[in-house]
């Protein structure tokens, strides 16, 4: 999954939006069936990045897909969305030390996992998640952009 700006990613149509949501109504508010499956795949793919969790990882995934169901709860509202996807970013960049490399293999790990968990699963299913992956990516990348900026050392003129 290629990285893009958020002038080069818009919001996804009604139709692709309504199709996540569609993978994700079986699954119940509060589960972490699908961040745990999330992180096995990421982990597997980008080991390094395991380091950046603590050892017990049951917190981390409560809170991933307690983020993850309201973001697809909220892709109509995409005003409000995006400055919730950019703070994320950017706390995600100065707390944990996500990198734009890092992206890619977070997208990766969630199309497999949702394939994995939703009973609708469907190869057009796959296509919305990379398209509103692309979106929620776009503007976390914004957000890291600002922390990464803001925490570059300044040089004397």
């Amino acid at each position: 999954m290629a990285l893009r700006s958020i002038s080069e990613v818009p919001l996804p149509d009604p139709a692709t939006i309504e199709q996540v949501r569609i993978s994700c109504a079986d699954i119940p508010e509060g589960s972490t069936r699908l961040s745990r499956s999330f992180y096995e795949h990421l982990f597997s793919m980008a080991p390094e990045v395991r380091e950046m969790f603590s050892a017990d990882i049951k917190p981390q995934q409560q809170r991933m897909a307690d983020a993850l169901l309201s973001v697809v709860q909220h892709l109509d509202t995409p005003d409000e969305l995006a400055g919730y996807l950019r703070n994320l970013g950017l706390q995600h960049h100065r707390e944990l030390g996500v990198l734009p490399e890092h992206y890619p293999y977070v997208g990766r790990a969630l199309v497999r996992a949702v394939s994995e968990v939703s009973p609708t699963w469907s190869s057009s299913m796959s296509s919305a998640w990379v398209l509103v992956y692309q979106w929620i990516t776009a503007h976390m990348l914004d957000g890291a952009e600002l922390a990464m900026s803001s925490s570059a050392p300044h040089r004397a003129r």
